[in-house]
């Protein structure tokens, strides 16, 4: 045999044995392409995301088909053929993976029909099998399309409410909205179930106080599949006007108080110069925090832990009131302006400062331009908060009581003295506190529906214990 017949038999060899492996790879490969959904559903709206993943850890995708049939039509969501590397390759296709994110609905090519419908997806890859059909697999999800929206009702006229100030709405809302509550403007005021009422929820609101009295208040009921539902309320806003002061700003008010600010701020550096260092504390600084306290007011329990009124400072004389419209003069000029929201209170330095009203400590550590401060979350999104405290009597977590010491008075943070400022919110929207140190107010707006049960004394709970909620009730998602 010469070398030339040896070599063609060695070259035939080798050839037959790479097919042989081929053949072994591809026919052996006897599993079909798997074929999944992000997110399961048996209702469909008009935003729904449909997230699909295919994939094949065998010899490769061949194709796809993602098709949507209703009413004996078919729609299709994606059709694609996937190239291989070659009829004799091992591997077989160049895919093993397929993610398809879309909104059926989400334009006009599907038409915008309610009722059943079927999701159909099949895929196939290359393998040999079934005559070199490949591995089929095949997935079908039966839902329905809604494109109804919740139904919305107010159950009674609310009584007017004022600028920077605060009230309650009740109303009714079908089964089906996931997110409801009522909008003002960018504010929201998430409902809850009211209390000793079937089929009845109620929002706590605060009319911001720079929003125009123009501003509608609107219910609003989202089903989380796009449907949303709104409603106008017809409540009447009062209009209120705020004083204007001018407060005169020094190098030696920036260095004794604005700096040190900086200081205690991770991330807020020294600017190099006066002017700047006060903006970056008064106005970049007021705006982060105030973003905070929004955030906060969304972590408020569904409980009714206030008692009655909120009482103010003791013995305390305002130095300033809510909503002042402050100027801000640098040698001689503007250079900001920005709304007091609170009440500043005083008495005498490092004077006791008690809870206004009972309710658990959300927050107890230095907070920006209020110093040292501690934040009370009295429940269902009411939340009030004390600043420039020289020291602390309460922790994070504690539960506390009306009237009971939770600090001391002082002037950290933004504050040229010793003093108390004091704010109330809901759901983060700060409001004017006056409201809620009327007896009268209180009980007619809000107490006269809402409660309940009497605050469990804390004296009766163990440690770590907190009050049972007199409406016990797990919150829908926040709009």
């Amino acid at each position: 045999m010469n070398k030339k017949t040896v070599f063609y038999l060695i070259a035939l060899a080798i050839v037959t044995a790479y097919i042989a492996l081929v053949a072994f790879i591809r026919w052996g490969d006897d599993a079909p392409p798997r074929i999944s959904l992000a997110q399961p559903f048996t209702q469909v709206g008009p935003t729904t995301p449909l997230s699909i993943r295919i994939e094949d850890e065998g010899t490769g995708l061949q194709e796809i088909s993602v098709r949507l049939v209703q009413n004996l039509e078919t729609y299709i969501l994606a059709e694609e053929r996937f190239p291989s590397h070659g009829a004799i390759s091992l591997e077989g296709g160049t895919q093993h993976l397929y993610e398809l994110d879309l909104i059926p609905f989400g334009d006009d090519t599907i038409p915008k029909r309610r009722g059943p419908a079927t999701l159909i997806i099949s895929a196939r890859d290359f393998s040999w099998r079934g005559f070199f059909e490949g591995n089929w697999t095949r997935f079908s999800q039966e839902f329905t399309v809604k494109f109804t929206p919740p139904r919305l009702e107010t159950l009674s006229t609310p009584l007017p409410i004022t600028q920077g100030g605060a009230g309650v709405i009740f109303y009714w809302t079908s089964d089906d909205a996931k997110h409801f509550g009522v909008q003002i403007g960018e504010a929201f005021f998430p409902g809850y179930p009211t209390p000793n009422e079937n089929h009845s929820y109620f929002s706590l609101i605060a009319f911001p106080h720079d929003l125009s009295a123009k501003t509608p208040v609107q219910l609003v009921a989202d089903d989380g599949l796009g449907n949303k539902a709104v409603e106008t309320v017809d409540i009447k806003v009062l209009r209120k006007k705020w004083r204007t002061r001018n407060i005169k700003i020094t190098d030696r008010f920036i260095t004794r108080i604005v700096r040190p600010i900086i200081g205690h701020i991770p991330g807020l550096e020294d600017q190099g110069d006066p002017l700047r260092n006060f903006l970056a504390v008064n106005h970049d600084l007021r705006e982060t925090n105030s973003k905070q306290l929004k955030d906060l007011g969304s972590t408020s329990k569904p409980e009714f832990m206030w008692e009655g009124a909120f009482v103010q400072l003791s013995n305390s004389q305002v130095e300033a009131f809510f909503a002042d419209h402050r100027e801000y003069v640098y040698d001689g000029k503007v250079v900001d302006t920005q709304y007091h929201l609170g009440f500043d209170l005083a008495v005498t330095k490092h004077y006791p400062v008690e809870a206004a009203n009972s309710g658990v400590v959300i927050l107890a550590e230095y907070f920006g331009i209020f110093g040292n401060t501690i934040v009370i979350d009295h429940g269902y999104g009411l939340q009030s908060l004390y600043a420039h405290l020289s020291s602390f009597a309460a922790k994070k977590g504690d539960y506390v009581r009306k009237g009971q010491m939770i600090a001391k008075s002082g002037m950290t943070g933004l504050a040229g003295g010793d003093h108390l400022h004091f704010s109330v919110l809901v759901h983060g929207v700060q409001v004017n506190p006056v409201e809620w140190w009327d007896p009268d107010w209180v009980e007619s707006r809000i107490s006269d529906r809402l409660r309940k049960n009497e605050p469990v004394d804390p004296a009766s709970l163990l440690p770590g214990q907190f009050p049972p909620s007199p409406f016990p009730y797990a919150p829908p998602p926040k709009f």
